[in-house]
Order: structure tokens, then sequence, then C-alpha cells
């Protein structure tokens, strides 16, 4: 009797892990992919992160190993890997990790690893690299840092896809929010940063807050994404 009630918490415990609400107050996207789940019922923000994820696995292809690097509540990680046959979702937070390790426990392809991005040590490991929304939560100092980082993790000739918010103001609300470091981060901005690291910007895609979809041009934009390359040799 007592095993199974051991048992029975056991289980009401990964319950409750794999579904609890891990968005931080606002820091960070909370998606389960598990069960039901309805598009129509994201809000604004949870329908942009989908779709950034998207369109990242557009360029995916099923042989490919591929990281997800400030991969949140791990829905991106899913996403990827339902096209390619590895993902290495990265988190600094130990007990977001936990939680969607036990989320996703039956999820082969995929593995969530606890670690800050300024301390990853891959080298030549990935085809192609998802990091949405990263890069202006890192002080201005340390960004090429982060970035050569991403450049080493990539294999020759993988792609780099990150997005950034475009041309944030450094209003005085954005400041209280405490999330980002860095603002008004545009095109410009991306090519000097990857100059420094060796990956060359290929193609840039915008999106806003009313359509969620990223596309080439867009009147009013809100985020861009790069697509960049790191050297085949």
């Amino acid at each position: 009797m007592l095993g199974y009630v051991r048992q029975t918490v056991v289980q009401a415990f990964r319950r409750w892990m794999g579904r609890r609400d891990l968005g931080g107050g606002g820091e960070r996207v909370d998606i389960d992919l598990n069960g039901k789940w309805r598009y129509q019922r994201f809000d604004l923000y949870q329908k942009s992160h989908y779709h950034r994820y998207e369109f990242a696995g557009t360029h995916v292809k099923p042989e490919m190993s591929c990281g997800d690097f400030a991969c949140g509540t791990g829905y991106g990680s899913i996403m990827l890997a339902q096209r390619c046959t590895r993902v290495i979702g990265v988190d600094i937070n130990p007990d977001v990790i936990g939680a969607i390790k036990e989320r996703y426990r039956s999820i082969p392809n995929v593995e969530f690893v606890c670690r800050d991005l300024l301390e990853i040590s891959y080298s030549g490991v990935f085809d192609l690299i998802a990091s949405f929304e990263t890069i202006e939560h890192i002080a201005a100092d340390r960004v090429i840092e982060l970035l050569s980082r991403f450049a080493e993790a990539l294999k020759p000739g993988g792609l780099l896809i990150f997005s950034v918010p475009y041309l944030q103001a450094r209003t005085k609300e954005a400041v209280a929010m405490g999330f980002h470091q860095i603002f008004d981060i545009d095109e410009r901005t991306i090519e000097n940063w990857l100059g420094e690291v060796g990956v060359v910007p290929e193609k840039y895609y915008y999106q806003n807050y009313q359509s969620h979809e990223v596309c080439r041009e867009l009147p009013h934009r809100d985020f861009v994404v790069c697509l960049a390359r790191k050297a085949s040799k």
C-alpha cells in the first residue's frame, strides 16, 4: 500500500512539474506542447515566439544536429526535434530545466542542459543554432564573447538564426522591467557584431505583433530575425 501511495505522489509531482507556469513573471514564454493545445488561445508573445521556431524549422533537415540556446521552457527545442536528428536546449535557469526535462521526458532526441551561455564549450557540434530574444539580455561588453561561443559551436558552414527587438528605444519603462540590457539594435549593429566572430549575415527577416509572421518586408517592425552562416573553412 505504501508503495502504491509513493508511486501516486511521484506521478502527481511529475505532472505538476511538467505543467506549472514557468513564465517567470514575463521573463520567458511558456508553451506546453503536451496534450491539447491551441494556437488560437496563445497570447501575442506566445504567437510571436511560436512563429520564430516555425520559421527556424523550415531551415532544418532530418540529418541535422541543432542547438536551441536560451531554450527557456523548451517548446522550441521540441518543435525543432520534430524535424531533425538531435537537439540540445540550453538555459541558465535550473528550475526551468528541471521542469522541462520532466515535461518532455518522452522525447528521445532532445537533451536539456542547464548552463550559462557565456560558459558553453561546444566545438563544431551543430548544423544549426537557434537563439531567439537572447542577445539583448546580455551586457553589451559581452555580446562578442557570446557570439564567439555560438560560432565555435557551429560546424563549418553551419547556420545561426537569431532574433532581437528591432530598434527598441531605451525608455524608462523598458529599463525598469529589467530584462533587456541592449537597445536600439538594427542591421548595422548586427553586422558589426557578426563581423567580429567570423559569421556572415545572409538575410534579414522581420516580425511584428500584428501578424506574428516572419517576413522579408514589413512596414512596421518589432523584431529582426537574422540568418547568418559560419564560413565553410
